[in-house]
């Protein structure tokens, strides 16, 4: 399924996936924010329409509208698909390397050498997938305005989506951060997992929407 033009502006190709899980759930027994609290709704799956994505609760459908896109997203995209290609073409080379080696048709030096070019890859791999996998590329709210909808990458470099109810998102002034960071944190009050955003080369697509979210914006934005 494609990330449609309309929504996101980039030309990505993701995998499907489809999950559904309903539950209850109470942050420490307060309303943050005056938000009121809701069950729940976490779901996985690919965005299936333009502009507005939409999530199955029973008969019911919910629709999303889009808050916040990040079009460098692609590029992360690219080169976590490009280091997965060099990390499998290393891995592939290293038998023959090692059987050659063992028949004395190639040096000591060779075998070491590929060898490390393999593992190091492999750690360039890991590194690079931990750091694009946290980064944000689109921030949905619900028409109810009580479910936030995330899209983020995968370790194979495709769209995953995350959904969590409004009243755990932590806002900008709650998390700390300061407003002249590069990358904010997307933060729960429920969760040590930690995602990011950029608003310096990010788009706030619906600043009243954000706001929602996140709280008041003006003195983070500068």
């Amino acid at each position: 399924m494609s990330w449609k033009k309309e929504d996101a502006c980039l030309p990505w190709v993701w995998g499907t996936q489809d999950c559904l899980q309903s539950q209850n759930q109470q942050v420490n027994g307060v309303n943050y924010l005056g938000r009121r609290r809701e069950p729940s709704v976490c779901l996985c799956h690919s965005a299936s329409a333009a502009v507005v994505g939409r999530k199955a609760v029973g008969e019911k459908t919910e629709e999303f509208k889009l808050v916040y896109r990040f079009p460098g997203i692609k590029y992360c995209r690219m080169l976590s698909r490009l280091k997965l290609l060099q990390t499998a073409t290393t891995v592939v080379m290293l038998p023959p390397v090692a059987y050659l080696y063992l028949q004395d048709q190639v040096s000591h030096y060779v075998f070491f050498y590929t060898t490390g070019i393999a593992f190091f890859a492999a750690a360039m791999l890991y590194g690079m997938s931990y750091f694009f996998r946290r980064i944000i590329g689109l921030i949905y709210l619900s028409e109810t305005g009580r479910t936030v909808k995330v899209a983020h990458l995968t370790f194979w470099g495709r769209r995953n989506d995350v959904y969590y109810p409004i009243e755990t998102v932590m806002t900008l002034d709650d998390v700390g951060d300061s407003k002249r960071e590069l990358l904010r944190q997307f933060k729960q009050y429920n969760s040590t997992d930690v995602l990011y955003f950029t608003i310096k080369y990010g788009q706030i697509v619906d600043r009243q929407k954000f706001t929602q979210i996140f709280g008041q914006l003006e003195s983070y934005s500068s």
